[in-house]
């Protein structure tokens, strides 16, 4: 099922850990406790699966690599 504002904000969030880590997408199902299958259709096949409950996982693991980058920014510049 397409939920096209959520694709686009998980897409999004996947894509940035993507780019900011050495995480893969199975890494990232991991952490976000989402089955590798899930993940895999909102990255790749722009669906957010009806049965997707790990969408505050998937969040906080965002906002965790958001921060430590942050933190790292922050720490670049004063030093």
């Amino acid at each position: 099922m397409t939920h096209q504002p959520r694709v686009k904000i998980y897409k999004g969030m996947i894509q940035y850990i993507l780019d900011s880590t050495h995480y893969t997408l199975k890494h990232i199902a991991q952490l976000s406790h989402s089955s590798l299958d899930n993940i895999r259709m909102i990255y790749c096949d722009d669906s957010v699966p009806n049965n997707f409950k790990s969408e505050i996982e998937l969040m906080k693991l965002y906002q965790i690599i958001l921060e430590i980058n942050l933190n790292k920014e922050s720490y670049y510049l004063t030093d």
